[in-house]
């Protein structure tokens, strides 16, 4: 007769305690409950005495904490799993205890049978055949799920948890992996994994119709049905309150960053690839923003226009290369410009279809002079991940090779911008405001306009501020806030700060001088 997997249970509540034992059927899962803990000591003592293969451990108890007992058990050698009990709010001693060996993590606030016993056993403890089928079960329907995602069959079919009924699909990518790879190298990924799947069941716990899919070793599939649930818009409203709570969980309990995609609404096992393609397309377009969630509805209407799309931007693609066999190097700029200004309004380009054209310019620019020299720029360009910083790389590569002209249609543009600013310093102004007022890209108007005036838009607006400050200043009487108001800063302090830092001492003491 296999023996039973022993476990200790440490709360310094005795109600909590109590709970933990008589929440889950231990014995006809295999366990026992060796001993009851409440402090550190004793929770370290017991440990040595019986060797538990499993400790339930209280992350926040007076005297010696969670944390603490971890690391002693850690030191002795403890070479059995641990679980923390903790609270929502305690996000960063749950970061700390997964880095420090624990295997995984239950909510107190979510102590139930199903929470415990979900956690306990996704832990390997050299697995009972019975354990085996549910376990096997799983994989075979993640199978049958990464098969649909595919696009291809075998014939046969497998139960999924969430209903097909009404659905969506949900990609989520972990940004910088292999800062995470550096992180565990020493503990192992499968620690990660395990630590991240815990998360996310705690994410979705009111949820029970869910299927996750470890798609690449850094992009995870949730599709969740809502069979549930009554009206179109209360759907909606769930799923926009659902996301960004996964994203904050696992960005607080793990200190990792991700992007997530959303699709649409769906109904019926067929539309479980589309459904995929959707979710897994919005993960790019953290290429043209910086947010991290992306829904698919809002981008509907631009995919529904994609092929009108597509052939515009096909159209100014091919107009450039032309200009570049043709020789026509000062037009390549302009159309440069047209080509970025497209794909910004666009909003549907992929990423490495930018990336393969930006190559594809500056290699055709390359064979019209014979000049390869500079053959780190098309790795460069294949490796940025933002278009702002894509313009902007191609734009400083052009200047280098092509010297740009102080045209009569660039000093206009100058002087266009140089008079609005004149017009307009006493508002609260940007230089989106300047670049939609010229009908400019932001990159490109921040650079002809540095180039030519010698100081960049923001520079200048404060120049014309402090200025007309320093007139109200010595002229009027008017008090400081005022002042600051009326040339256009938001706060007193913002202009305090401006003004030493361009005049070398304090509005005061400037206004005293005249006195």
């Amino acid at each position: 007769m296999k023996r039973k997997i022993g476990v200790l249970i440490v709360d310094d509540e005795v109600l909590v305690r109590i709970g933990i034992i008589h929440a889950v059927a231990w014995e006809e899962n295999g366990f026992e409950i060796i001993g009851e803990a409440s402090d550190g000591e004793s929770c370290l003592q017991m440990a040595r005495k019986y060797q538990p293969d499993l400790i339930v451990l209280d992350i926040n108890m007076p005297g010696m904490n969670g944390l603490q007992v971890l690391n002693r058990l850690k030191e002795e050698g403890y070479s059995g799993k641990v679980i923390m009990l903790t609270c929502y709010e305690e996000f960063e001693y749950v970061r700390e205890a997964l880095r420090g060996g624990a295997d995984d993590y239950v909510l107190k606030s979510n102590l139930n049978e199903s929470s415990i016993l979900s956690a306990i056993l996704r832990l390997d403890f050299n697995r009972r055949p019975e354990e085996e089928e549910p376990r096997n079960r799983k994989m075979m329907a993640e199978k049958y799920l990464r098969q649909k995602i595919e696009g291809f069959s075998f014939g046969e079919t497998q139960e999924l948890t969430f209903r097909t009924s009404c659905f969506c699909a949900i990609a989520g990518r972990i940004r910088d992996m292999e800062k995470i790879e550096r992180r565990y190298e020493q503990k192992g990924m499968e620690l990660f994994y395990r630590s991240f799947y815990s998360i996310l069941e705690q994410a979705l716990q009111h949820y029970q119709e869910y299927d996750v899919i470890q798609y690449t070793k850094e992009t995870v599939g949730i599709f969740i049905s809502f069979s549930d649930t009554g009206s179109m818009q209360e759907i909606h409203m769930r799923v926009r309150r659902l996301i960004p709570h996964i994203y904050n969980i696992v960005q607080n309990y793990l200190d990792m960053d991700m992007i997530i995609g959303v699709s649409s609404l769906h109904y019926g096992e067929e539309k479980i690839r589309e459904a995929w393609n959707q979710a897994y397309r919005m993960l790019d377009r953290s290429f043209f923003d910086k947010k991290a969630v992306y829904f698919y509805e809002d981008l509907r209407d631009y995919y529904l226009k994609a092929g009108e799309f597509d052939g515009k931007l096909t159209e100014i693609e091919n107009s450039l290369k032309e200009c570049v066999v043709d020789g026509k190097t000062e037009e390549i700029r302009e159309r440069m410009q047209e080509y970025f200004e497209e794909i910004r309004n666009g909003k549907i380009a992929e990423p490495q279809r930018i990336r393969v054209f930006c190559q594809d310019i500056v290699k055709l620019l390359q064979a019209q002079e014979r000049n390869w020299q500079d053959a780190q720029i098309l790795e460069i360009l294949q490796k940025q991940e933002s278009l702002e910083e894509m313009e902007s790389r191609v734009y400083i590569w052009l200047d280098s090779v092509i010297p740009e002209k102080t045209d009569q249609s660039t000093n206009w543009l100058v002087r266009r911008a140089c008079d609005y600013i004149r017009e307009h310093y006493r508002q609260d102004i940007s230089l989106s405001d300047i670049a939609a007022y010229l009908e400019l890209s932001e990159s490109y108007a921040s650079r002809i306009f540095n180039k030519h005036m010698g100081k960049n838009i923001p520079a200048y607006i404060n120049q014309l501020r402090i200025e007309e400050a320093r007139e109200l200043l010595k002229n009027t009487n008017k008090k400081i806030y005022e002042v600051a108001t009326e040339v256009g800063y938001t706060s007193t302090t913002a202009f305090h700060m401006a003004f030493k830092k361009q005049e070398g001492i304090t509005p005061i003491e400037y206004r005293n001088q005249g006195s």
